[in-house]
């Protein structure tokens, strides 16, 4: 008699655009979990109407397939959740999983009650839901509550999210795990491609480098403030380099970045750039910052310590908790404590050494084979 083998479904839907935040974490955990337990499948289903999109790159692996969705777009999975009609997730991937993992907040009931997890990456729509789309913020605040209450465990990535959901929706802690994001191991290039990459970006050597969406929550206001705050001769020297796409209700972040263009300060936007160019900017940054007012975790700043580069941050919970005291903090709210900070980190050498070299030690602490190992051990108790 063949032994059944484990068929552990996930929601592949974060795989389908470009890189975000919830695509690196289901990559990166499917891929490490597939690893990990080899006789375990992972399916990963995701909308693919009319067959017009193509499979996932990545995660790739033997215990890794997918099951494309052609038989119902996507949003109108969406647009029937929110008339309060759900589709069960075996009628979406056509198959009975013995688990299935939602990597990206919401869930689908099933016909056969199989125990699955949700993660929660953060709880920004509780505590700042001015900085969440309109309709992101409707569905996660009328659909999260119930998704708890059905999901046998949640997942989130930090202790901060943890005891935040917690306490606002009274999930018991024993009933959250928390999966922190390690940062992707560096891959380093040479000195001839990375002056190439700089040239094709038009950046010079030196400069101070924040990368993300452009949005309210990441706080790119008042990051122009903090720079032209600061010594005309570190504004010629170190540009700042604010590198990510355009996301929702930021007219008035594009705006100001065009007027300083046009005013011929010493700022640069960058839209989406490339692995590689990413991986350039991280190696090559004078100092990395994020003045984001709230965060579900570190990741782009643990990517940036991973490569070596002092980081300057928001003193928040989650970059405390993620950064520990690895990095030189202040205040978002305020341009003058961000300027401060930064020309701190501008004008001492050794200072920077010291972060540099304490912030590749702090992203060298998480793992994730460890992270994985952890998850799949909840996972475990309901096979």
């Amino acid at each position: 008699m063949t032994k059944h083998q484990t068929k552990v479904l996930f929601d592949a839907n974060s795989l389908m655009v470009q890189r975000t935040g919830v695509g690196y974490y289901t990559a990166q955990m499917i891929e490490h979990l597939a690893q990990l337990y080899p006789q375990t499948l992972f399916v990963g289903y995701y909308y693919n109407f009319l067959a017009r999109k193509p499979r996932p790159i990545k995660p790739v692996g033997p215990n890794i397939c997918y099951r494309p969705i052609y038989h119902f777009p996507g949003p109108i999975i969406n647009l029937l959740r929110r008339f309060r009609i759900e589709v069960p997730v075996e009628l979406l991937a056509f198959m009975r999983a013995d688990f299935v993992f939602y990597p990206n907040f919401l869930t689908q009931p099933s016909l056969f009650r199989t125990p699955n997890a949700m993660v929660v990456h953060d709880l920004t729509f509780v505590d700042l839901p001015d900085y969440v789309a309109p309709k992101n913020l409707n569905d996660l605040q009328r659909f999260i509550p119930a998704h708890l209450k059905r999901t046998n465990f949640v997942v989130t990535v930090s202790e901060f999210g943890k005891q935040r959901i917690h306490q606002e929706f009274g999930v018991p802690l024993e009933r959250i795990v928390v999966t922190p994001i390690p940062p992707e191991a560096p891959t380093p290039l040479s000195e001839t491609k990375q002056k190439a990459l700089l040239r094709q970006l038009g950046l010079p050597a030196e400069f101070i480098l924040t990368l993300s969406t452009v949005e309210p929550r990441k706080n790119v206001l008042s990051m122009i403030d903090a720079f032209l705050l600061l010594p005309e001769a570190l504004q010629k020297r170190y540009p700042l380099v604010v590198t990510g796409k355009v996301g929702w209700n930021c007219d008035q972040e594009v705006a100001r970045l065009q007027q300083v263009k046009d005013e011929g300060k010493n700022i640069i936007h960058l839209d989406y750039v490339t692995e590689a160019q990413r991986t350039a900017l991280y190696q090559t940054a004078t100092i990395y910052t994020s003045a984001s007012h709230y965060e579900g975790f570190g990741m782009t700043p643990l990517e940036a310590m991973s490569y070596g580069r002092p980081c300057a941050l928001s003193d928040i919970p989650v970059f405390r908790e993620v950064t520990g005291n690895n990095a030189l903090y202040f205040n978002p709210q305020d341009p003058q404590s961000i300027a401060a900070a930064w020309q701190q980190l501008l004008t001492e050498p050794k200072l920077r050494q010291k972060y540099a070299v304490a912030g590749k030690r702090q992203a060298g602490s998480y793992d994730w084979d460890a992270v994985a190992g952890q998850l799949y051990a909840r996972i475990a108790d309901y096979l």
